[in-house]
């Protein structure tokens, strides 16, 4: 949770600078007006499951991540944002009753997030918005026996999510993103785990932006309406 609020956290700390812009008539803004790119990058992912009262225990582990991205700027400071990727996910869990299995699922999904980009300066963006999953695989790697099983039946096909992010766009082209991605469902299917999960990771990204002609939107003195 403390991920959460601090994710927040930058959201409202950057809320004035679009204030301040929306004031200013004489403010130009140098950006694309749509753009597309790819991104590639790691997961710490991990699950959480609120009611197994101490049954197993749960780490994170890396999961890659890999996809594109197109947005279109509706306004001076927002865009509308969408993406599609594989992206892996799970977690590292450990039983301490029963038979005391240690295993690990490694869940691959394909992400489609729908985003609300806030852009108050060039070089700096905010995010946010839902995210629907498809389990593409899942597989389950077992420490004792060291052997891979297919646990498709144990896991929901469909995932959802609400994605929060910080964005720096750097010179060249270059993107760099850290997201946190909080899981909306539970992704155990009926019959398979006794317990609700839900998908959490941080992500880190690295990117590079497919921008067309830059323009310079600007409000001129001309369009200003005088009162008497």
């Amino acid at each position: 949770m403390k991920k959460i609020y601090f994710l927040f956290s930058l959201f409202f700390l950057f809320v004035p600078f679009s204030i301040v812009e929306g004031q200013s008539m004489y403010n130009r803004h140098l950006q694309s007006k749509t753009s597309f790119g790819i991104k590639a990058g790691l997961n710490f992912a991990n699950q959480f499951s609120p009611d197994n009262n101490g049954v197993f225990e749960t780490k994170s582990i890396l999961g890659f991540f890999g996809g594109g991205n197109f947005n279109y700027f509706f306004h001076r400071v927002l865009a509308f944002q969408t993406e599609i990727s594989i992206s892996g996910k799970g977690s590292h869990w450990k039983e301490y009753f029963y038979a005391q299995d240690e295993k690990k699922d490694i869940l691959t999904y394909i992400d489609v997030p729908f985003l609300i980009r806030y852009q108050p300066l060039n070089f700096l963006n905010v995010h946010a918005g839902p995210q629907v999953s498809y389990l593409f695989r899942a597989m389950q790697y077992d420490f004792k026996t060291e052997l891979k099983t297919v646990i498709e039946e144990y896991y929901n096909p469909f995932d959802f999510g609400l994605v929060l992010g910080v964005e720096a766009n750097l010179p060249k082209k270059f993107d760099l993103t850290l997201r946190y991605v909080l899981g909306l469902a539970s992704v155990y299917a009926t019959g398979g785990y006794n317990y609700q999960s839900y998908n959490n990771y941080l992500q880190f990204t690295a990117g590079y932006r497919f921008e067309k002609n830059m323009k310079l939107q600007i409000r001129s003195k001309s369009r200003i309406k005088r009162t008497r």
